[in-house]
């Protein structure tokens, strides 16, 4: 594929056909010189979700200090504390 430069401002640039665009999902590229020319890389974004996890691991201190200011509430104590209570209810994989 053989493409033109394009003078935007006191740059150059490329237009990329939709068709790559789509295919290789890109939004933002890393571009590398190598002994052949100019490399093209996609940089791939992270989903939401796991921009929100690398935030609660980033912030998982305060989140457990904040978890233990809870459990020690008497309400909380209470509840746990019951006989026929099995703990059931807590969800032990975000212990892990």
């Amino acid at each position: 594929m053989i493409k033109l430069l394009i003078t935007v401002g006191n740059s150059k640039a490329i237009i990329l056909p939709s068709e790559l665009i789509k295919k290789y999902n890109l939004e933002e590229v890393s571009i590398e010189e190598t002994k052949e020319g100019i490399l093209l890389r996609p940089i791939t974004s992270t989903s939401h979700f796991d921009k929100e996890m690398k935030k609660l691991r980033q912030h998982k201190e305060y989140l457990y200090k904040d978890m233990e200011k809870q459990a020690n509430e008497p309400e909380i104590i209470d509840y746990y504390s019951q006989k026929d209570n099995d703990l059931s209810d807590i969800d032990l994989e975000i212990i892990e």
